[in-house]
């Protein structure tokens, strides 16, 4: 339908689907069709719905696409034929006066057509047409108040005035009789609808300009300054931190731990620090006299005060971390003094926290690297205990100070003592005490080679190093021992026995080639991998020769004594069967073999032990019958 065709005075009115196309937005998506849904409700005209717009033409294509799409409907209003009167009165205003036609004309012209009338005498009348709707059909107005629908009445112009028979504006309501001149044909349908089609303009189409939105002024606000405030200052006191010359205060710096500590102090340099964490950091810190034992000697002091200290009377670090340094039983002592003297200090500065990292455990040569921990303090701020912890975890130590000296406690799972240590401890449970250059192993207990190892030991520095003590092991795999020894795997059971020892060396590296021993075992199921006893008795060769193989036994048990170049295997006794055995072996620093063994065949007729020889290294032993 063109737009052109609404009657300015149509009143709309939303229906159901337009109530709740008003609630829901996807419903009705374009905006300029939206606001006009928005703006019917039932009393305003189109005329008023356009000039609440501005534009006319979009506010008519909206109307007809809303009332297709089912969201309004057109609303009958029951005014008045004297209320039509004047609303048509209004358009006629606007519009110039036409002439009046002697013809009934069809278009633009909504003037009352003169129709001549069939009775002698009479006035010609004029027929009021019907006001024409969207369906170019006339539309039947409502019934009055009387039930007689009234007409709408043509502008009431001065020529129609004119037309009106005698007896006033009544007689025009009405009906007018059929005319009987057929001098003139009504036009067609056809000429009807062609008539109409000239005379509809062709729609163009709206332009929708878009909507600018004027550029939103950059404003500052409270919260923005303030960030930006203290931005700068952060910035302000980054670069004057890396600026400032610690240098001249250095030598306060190194009285003030002096002072605290009761010990000569001496620091390398000093500057702040703002990774991994802000403090102040001194470089190269020596507390003691360079020439005693209890000196200790810190790469890196990494201090970080408490903020509300800072200009009070007394300067409280809330955590002192030390880096680099080596502890021992001196220096636990040492630095456990040194904490006490600065707690007691009234002015002087105090420390809540002390952590250690990549620190050093060392006793006589023996050492523990790559630890990091915490130093617990007492209430009055002296050291507590130690606890520091490898890096990987697998081993944890407390140190903690006793009136006879520091009491050690270690304990490991998965710990191995380097990267490359053939040695794995599946646990480890050791405790004891350091008293000056002397410590006492009370309880011993490692988890190795699939085994138990318990015992005590005392390792003393001087007047060299050595060690002394006593162990029992259980179920030792013989093979990843010998593996670990590098000796092969060749021998296969599980071993149990005691051990009694003592070393003494220049040197903690060669303790172990100086070792001396003395004890029993016993293994049960197991073998000696080319030591093939059965096969050198069924051979009767005293020609040495390697024969491969091995021995299998149900259980070998013999005395062990070791010495720096020789490891002896006594009082064997192999049960295997039908075969008996009893000898001893010796083995040799570079693992050359020498021993005999006396060999007795239980199923042979004759029960004489046979003698076999052992001869050659370990990896090729050498086996040939002695001549008896």
């Amino acid at each position: 339908m063109d737009p052109d065709l609404l009657d300015p005075d149509l009143i709309f009115a939303k229906t159901t689907s337009g109530e709740e196309a008003m609630l829901q937005r996807t419903r009705v998506v374009q905006r300029n069709t939206r606001m006009v849904l928005i703006l019917v409700d039932g009393n305003a005209t189109v005329a008023e719905l356009c000039d609440k717009t501005g534009n006319a033409q979009l506010t008519e294509n909206a109307l007809l696409e809303l009332e297709n799409d089912g969201f309004i409907e057109r609303r009958i209003e029951k005014n008045s034929v004297w209320r039509q009167d004047r609303h048509t009165a209004k358009r006629s205003k606007a519009a110039p006066p036409q002439p009046v036609s002697e013809f009934s004309t069809y278009g633009e012209t909504a003037e009352s057509v003169p129709v001549k009338s069939t009775l002698p005498g009479s006035r010609a009348r004029r027929v009021i047409p019907f006001p024409g709707n969207r369906d170019s059909r006339p539309t039947v107005p409502p019934p009055d108040s009387a039930g007689i629908a009234t007409p709408a009445l043509p502008p009431m112009g001065p020529e129609s005035r004119t037309a009106f028979p005698p007896g006033g504006e009544s007689a025009a309501l009405l009906p007018s009789e059929p005319s009987t001149d057929t001098g003139e044909k009504p036009p067609s349908l056809l000429e009807r609808l062609q008539a109409l089609v000239r005379r509809r303009p062709a729609a163009t189409p709206v332009e929708i300009k878009p909507i600018r939105r004027s550029g939103r002024r950059w404003t500052m606000t409270w919260p923005m300054a303030s960030m930006l405030g203290v931005t700068l200052l952060c910035v302000v006191v980054f670069v004057a931190a890396l600026v400032f010359p610690y240098a001249h205060y250095l030598p306060a710096v190194e009285a003030a731990l002096a002072k605290s500590t009761g010990r000569p102090a001496s620091v390398e340099e000093m500057h702040v620090s703002f990774y991994p964490r802000p403090g102040l950091l001194l470089r190269n810190v020596r507390l003691g006299d360079e020439t005693a034992k209890d000196v200790v000697r810190v790469s890196e002091i990494r201090l970080q005060p408490e903020l509300g200290t800072l200009l009070s009377a007394r300067l409280i670090f809330r955590e002192a971390e030390l880096r680099g340094f080596t502890l021992s039983a001196e220096t636990i002592t040492s630095l456990s003094k040194m904490l006490g003297t600065t707690a007691r200090e009234p002015n002087g500065p105090g420390v809540r926290h002390v952590a250690a990292a990549d620190a050093e455990i060392s006793f006589a040569g023996l050492a523990l690297g790559e630890m990091h921990g915490n130093l617990e303090l007492t209430a009055d701020g002296t050291l507590h205990v130690l606890s520091l912890q490898s890096t990987d975890r697998s081993l944890q130590v407390e140190l903690k100070p006793s009136a006879r000296g520091i009491a050690v406690r270690l304990e490991g799972i998965g710990w191995r003592p380097s990267e490359r240590s053939p040695f794995f401890f599946s646990s480890l449970n050791l405790q004891g005490d350091v008293v000056g250059t002397v410590f006492t192993i009370d309880t011993l207990e490692l988890r190795i080679f699939d085994g138990l190892v318990r015992g005590a030991t005392i390792l003393h520095a001087d007047p060299q190093p050595g060690m002394a003590g006593e162990i029992a092991f259980d179920r030792i795999n013989t093979g990843k021992l010998g593996e670990a020894l590098g000796i092969g795997g060749q021998f296969e059971g599980d071993a149990t026995g005691k051990l009694r020892f003592v070393a003494t060396s220049e040197a903690w590296s060669t303790v172990l080639t100086s070792l001396q021993a003395s004890g029993e075992f016993s293994m049960h199921r197991g073998s000696l991998g080319g030591i093939d006893l059965p096969e050198a008795v069924r051979r009767v060769s005293t020609t040495p020769a390697t024969l491969g193989g091995r021995t299998r036994f149900e259980d070998l048990s013999g005395g062990i004594v070791l010495t720096p170049g020789t490891t002896r295997f006594s009082r064997l006794v192999l049960n295997a069967g039908l075969m008996q055995s009893s000898g001893q072996i010796e083995v040799s620093r570079e693992l050359q073999l020498r021993g005999r063994m006396e060999v007795q065949m239980r199923g042979r007729a004759d029960h004489t032990a046979v003698p076999i020889l052992i001869s050659g290294t370990l990896k090729s032993p050498l086996l040939q019958t002695a001549g008896r």
